[in-house]
């Protein structure tokens, strides 16, 4: 009896065993989570413990300020309570964008920009009246910022004064130290006359700090001034009026003197407001001599006779031409006009 032998390929095999279904890519795309449109042809890198937690604290920052990284931070402010093991599959940054989101630099000005706007905005509201309901209504004016009050309170108003310069009525002041420009800070007097303030406002009879300060305790009224105004006020009474030479040398002419100041300085520049050259005055000065001493004073300097004046006047101001060829001018704090 013949046996028949069934011979079957492996191919055949093989198309007959039950294949196990494809592995499928659980790779999920990394999006950037501080995308800048300007950045492209970027790969998105997965964070790092380290990073992950710089993003957070950037985002914590950028919160209170302005700006495009803000509009960011405001939409993946829920990152801000995730920590790095459970950070989200798609997370991911490009290196450029990541580096713009958390510059130190960026950050400090706009924290700056921010500080620097609630000061103003809180100065125009302190230095601004109230309007209106029936002005408001009607039309609507748009509102100035002010940077300090313009001046200080009537006398006796209150205890102190207010937190501002009583020299020049500003609270803030900038000035340049080392090349870089600074803020300078307030000073409070610690004496009653305010240093030598006092007697400065005097010599210049200026009122609009005798009427603060005179005969009063400048401690207790805690006056305030900046330093560098305070230097420039009172300058003139640390200054040399004349040198030994001079004194010595030179006539005084002290009758003529005393005519020129109080015939033409008082009554033409301080009480008419008048605006006279330095050309002029010593003219008159001469004029004076040869008319009362009968003595010829056309070579007195007028160097001397300028720092006579501003001696015995401090509140008369000089102006100085830009151009060469016109002498300087005379004039008190309130005039209104040179001519």
């Amino acid at each position: 009896m013949s046996a028949f032998i069934l011979i079957t390929s492996s191919s055949e095999d093989e198309d007959n065993t039950p294949k196990s279904p494809p592995k499928v890519c659980n790779k999920v795309n990394n999006q950037c989570y501080m995308h800048l449109m300007t950045v492209k042809n970027e790969e998105a890198q997965d964070f790092t413990r380290t990073r992950w937690d710089t993003y957070r604290n950037t985002i914590t920052r950028w919160l209170g300020l302005k700006g495009e990284s803000q509009s960011m931070a405001e939409t993946y402010k829920h990152c801000i309570d995730i920590e790095f093991e459970n950070v989200p599959e798609d997370a991911g940054f490009h290196p450029t964008c990541y580096r713009r989101f958390i510059d130190k630099r960026r950050l400090e000005l706009a924290e700056k920009r921010v500080a620097r706007e609630r000061s103003e905005a809180q100065d125009a509201d302190g230095g601004e009246a109230v309007p209106s309901s029936r002005t408001s209504t009607s039309r609507e004016t748009p509102r100035k910022k002010l940077r300090s009050r313009t001046g200080l309170p009537v006398p006796c108003a209150g205890p102190v004064l207010p937190a501002l310069c009583i020299i020049c009525k500003k609270t803030d002041k900038y000035i340049t130290v080392h090349h870089k420009r600074q803020k300078e800070h307030l000073s409070q007097a610690e004496t009653l006359s305010a240093g030598q303030l006092q007697k400065a406002a005097e010599m210049k009879q200026d009122t609009s700090i005798l009427l603060h300060i005179q005969d009063k305790d400048c401690v207790s009224l805690e006056v305030r001034y900046h330093k560098s105004c305070y230097k420039q006020y009172i300058e003139f009474l640390r200054k040399s009026t004349a040198t030994p030479e001079e004194k010595l040398n030179e006539p005084t002419f002290d009758a003529s003197y005393k005519i020129l100041c109080e015939t033409i300085i008082r009554q033409r520049i301080i009480v008419n407001q008048e605006v006279l050259k330095m050309t002029q005055l010593r003219r008159i000065f001469s004029n004076l001599v040869k008319k009362h001493e009968g003595l010829d004073a056309s070579n007195y300097r007028q160097g001397k006779l300028k720092r006579r004046l501003t001696r015995d006047f401090p509140q008369l101001v000089f102006h100085v031409p830009t151009k060469r060829n016109i002498c300087e001018l005379y004039d008190v704090p309130v005039a209104t006009h040179v001519r």
